[in-house]
């Protein structure tokens, strides 16, 4: 075998080895973690996220109870800095008092809508965020300062503030295009109320 021949080999067997290593990493960069409140912060944990909507600049979020300013600053920010947030809500849990909705009144790129609470068997109860081909957060918290262990991080907390709930970041990408499928499949029902 000659030199050339040998030279040959050795750079189509580097690059099939390369090739091979890049598509097994486009699969094996996909994870899931959870995180707990109290004891970690989660709010901290969604407002790392949630600077990665300036990547595709969209942000999809169903949100049963939100009441944290912090989380509402953020998605502001996110919004004059271009990124298009679709927001879903219930509509009975905007009627609470410290809900921050009217936070967003006017703020271009901000879109709002809310499922038509029907009573308790028909409410919108999720707590998720997409950013699409990025992640998907899931998990039982609210956007609450309580909920997220924002107000009693470490568990400082007194008894009333205490919530035990969790979080779940995904970056695979075929449950991140699912969970966008079933946004939208919310977000256009007809009976909807648009808010802004």
């Amino acid at each position: 075998m000659s030199f050339l021949n040998i030279k040959k080999a050795v750079i189509s067997l580097s690059l099939s080895l390369v090739l091979s290593q890049f598509v097994l990493m486009s699969n094996s960069f996909a994870y899931s973690v959870s995180y707990y409140s109290p004891v970690t912060n989660l709010q901290t944990v969604d407002l790392n996220w949630l600077q990665k909507a300036l990547i595709p600049k969209t942000l999809y979020i169903e949100m049963y109870s939100f009441t944290d300013k912090v989380l509402a600053k953020k998605i502001i920010q996110l919004a004059r800095q271009g990124a298009k947030v679709y927001i879903y809500r219930d509509d009975s849990q905007m009627r609470d008092k410290n809900d921050v909705t009217y936070m967003f009144r006017g703020v271009k790129n901000i879109h709002i809508k809310a499922k038509h609470d029907k009573g308790f068997w028909n409410i919108m109860h999720d707590k998720i965020f997409i950013i699409p081909n990025v992640v998907f957060r899931e998990g039982s918290a609210n956007w609450s300062p309580s909920a997220e262990g924002a107000s009693c991080w470490h568990n400082r907390c007194g008894d009333s503030e205490n919530q035990d709930n969790n979080a779940t970041y995904i970056t695979d990408k075929s449950a991140i295009n699912q969970a966008i499928k079933v946004f939208l499949h919310m977000w256009n029902r007809k009976s909807n109320l648009i808010i802004q």
